[in-house]
């Protein structure tokens, strides 16, 4: 793989009049190997297009973002994972994004794309200043998967804002392990995240839903999600086969700082039909938060 990667490019007076806001956005996304148009889903979210105000501060937390550059080996060893369609199909490498928006971005690798001199991993994008990122390298299970952390602060609150990615599975011939191993994966994040307020966008890849030891570690922890306890009216996020929630934006409001927040699946299709979702597998998750004042 290659390095992390940590830009700050966003106005000084621009990201400092966007961390005095009262309210800000949040969207989550699996973005299927940089497949996703994140590019286009942030241009709809700046029109107000997306259920939320546009003039509001935006925070990005993305899973399996796509980088390539020279910072990748030219060789992958024998434990890299296959990856074949990132040759044909289009990819959206999140430095050229953070590029383009003029924000900054913390981007932590997890794996290498087979042979090709890329990698995938986890991002944390958005026009306020943010902290210093902290990688979190989970429990191996079936693939190497590295959590991104960093914090911001907003209205005077200090906020941490984690992207973080489950595996799947488990073990080849195991799968049934697959389960367990997400339950150990969030037992090791979680000892990570100390911080009163934090904000969680990750795909947890729950195949047993909240029946999971995964989601029970989370409620002990303090995260509750902003709808309602019971399912929300959307019935899946992952868009492929078999269509299941695993998509979650998640907080912990120890310190009492989040006054309210309500999360809405992002659709490319109002009947959600189609092959994928602005090119993803996953829809996006959008949450507005306002802050106590």
């Amino acid at each position: 793989m290659g390095e992390a990667v940590a830009l700050d490019l966003a106005s000084p007076i621009e990201g400092g009049r966007a961390a005095g806001a009262t309210s800000f956005v949040v969207l989550s996304w699996n973005v299927w190997v940089g497949q996703g148009r994140l590019l286009e889903v942030v241009e709809r979210l700046e029109a107000g297009e997306l259920g939320v105000p546009g003039h509001l501060p935006a925070v990005l937390l993305i899973q399996e973002a796509f980088r390539r550059d020279e910072s990748i080996p030219e060789r992958a060893n024998r434990f890299a994972p296959r990856e074949l369609v990132t040759r044909v199909r289009p990819r959206q490498d999140i430095v050229e994004v953070g590029r383009r928006l003029g924000w900054n971005l913390r981007y932590v690798p997890s794996m290498r794309n087979g042979a090709e001199r890329s990698d995938r991993g986890n991002a944390i994008l958005s026009p306020l200043p943010l902290g210093p990122a902290t990688a979190i390298e989970l429990p191996l299970i079936l693939q190497r998967r590295v959590a991104v952390a960093a914090g911001v602060t907003i209205a005077g609150h200090q906020i941490r804002l984690v992207s973080a990615h489950l595996d799947p599975r488990g073990p080849v011939g195991y799968k049934w392990l697959g389960a367990a191993g997400r339950g150990l994966q969030m037992a090791h994040l979680l000892a990570e995240l100390e911080d009163p307020t934090v904000m969680l966008g990750a795909d947890l890849n729950l195949g047993r839903g909240r029946a999971e030891r995964a989601w029970r570690l989370l409620a002990e922890s303090g995260f509750e999600p902003g709808v309602p306890p019971k399912l929300p009216a959307w019935r899946h996020t992952y868009h492929s086969l078999p269509r299941l929630v695993i998509d979650y934006i998640l907080m912990r409001n120890r310190a009492g700082a989040i006054g309210s927040s309500a999360i809405t699946r992002v659709d490319e299709d109002p009947s959600d039909r189609g092959p994928n979702v602005f090119g993803s597998d996953h829809h996006p998750l959008v949450a507005r938060v306002d802050l106590a004042t």
